[in-house]
């Protein structure tokens, strides 16, 4: 039987380590571009995205007040020898009851165990109000859990099992050192003698193409659920015809759209909302 455990303190290098590989095995779910394995520049994502996980791992406990990080790892039994998932997630730093779900990642072969659902009602001990982004596959998964649909970031789609984010703030650790530290550039000069200039601008050109897709599916899928977004966010939202050719909502208030489709005013309010709700991420350099 699997065994969970939180880190408020320093974590063992150890465990950091298989948190680390994880990661690695896991990058095309855990990056916000959904980097494929085929992609020559995968092995790049791979170093940056476990790099920066592992950053957070060292500062858990460290820097409590300004930038708390928490990390919730399952380990395959009571041993506590080999890691099968872990959850990275930083708490609101003046809304201690809530947080943000960074990172989540469940091993193969370890998947539709409980494992996920079990390592998130360990975050939510400590923060009951989560909101996390996933891909659109993955959020049966998370409605499963009791989280909902509220809006969309970038390439991927915003949950929460609140109906708002919450007011506060999370402070993010500054990472841009990662890209410009000599062991990623020594993976990338071995990208570049392995397959040539030529080829990793087309890997990256290729990148570039899935952002967009992947941001107009983000966009698509919000725009299709738009109307139950807004009414589980704002119960009471109607939109009603007030003249022929025009719709209008009603019960959000601070919140006005018009449109000559009924659908698109749900799309509108959607928007609105999302953006309205929106924090600020707060950059706090730590470490």
């Amino acid at each position: 039987m699997h065994q969970i455990v939180t880190y408020t303190g320093s974590v063992p290098q150890v465990v950091a380590a298989q948190v680390g590989q994880l990661a690695k095995a896991n990058t095309t779910d855990l990056s916000m571009l959904g980097v494929p394995a085929s992609n020559r520049i995968y092995p790049l994502y791979q170093h940056t995205l476990s790099t920066e996980i592992l950053m957070y791992v060292e500062c858990v406990g460290q820097y409590d007040k300004e930038a708390p990080v928490r990390l919730v790892v399952a380990f395959d039994d009571e041993a506590r020898k080999k890691v099968i998932g872990f959850v990275l997630y930083l708490p609101v730093i003046k809304d201690r009851g809530a947080c943000g779900l960074s990172y989540m990642a469940v091993a193969k072969g370890q998947r539709r165990k409980g494992v996920a659902r079990c390592m998130v009602e360990a975050v939510a001990e400590e923060c009951p109000h989560i909101e996390l982004t996933c891909f659109i596959d993955k959020v049966p998964v998370y409605e499963s859990m009791g989280f909902h649909v509220i809006g969309y970031r970038d390439t991927q789609i915003v949950m929460n099992n609140r109906k708002d984010p919450s007011p506060g703030e999370m402070a993010a650790m500054w990472t841009d050192p990662i890209n410009n530290s000599p062991e990623t550039m020594q993976v990338q000069q071995r990208l570049l003698e392995d397959y040539g200039m030529k080829s990793m601008r087309k890997a990256q050109r290729k990148l570039e193409l899935l952002l967009e897709e992947l941001k107009q599916k983000a966009e698509r899928f919000i725009a299709d659920r738009a109307e139950q977004i807004v009414q589980y966010r704002r119960p009471g939202a109607t939109v009603a015809q007030v003249s022929p050719g025009l719709f209008e909502l009603r019960g959000v208030d601070g919140v006005h759209c018009q449109s000559q489709h009924e659908h698109e005013v749900w799309v509108q309010a959607a928007r609105i909302i999302d953006t309205r709700d929106l924090p600020e991420l707060r950059l706090a350099h730590v470490g």
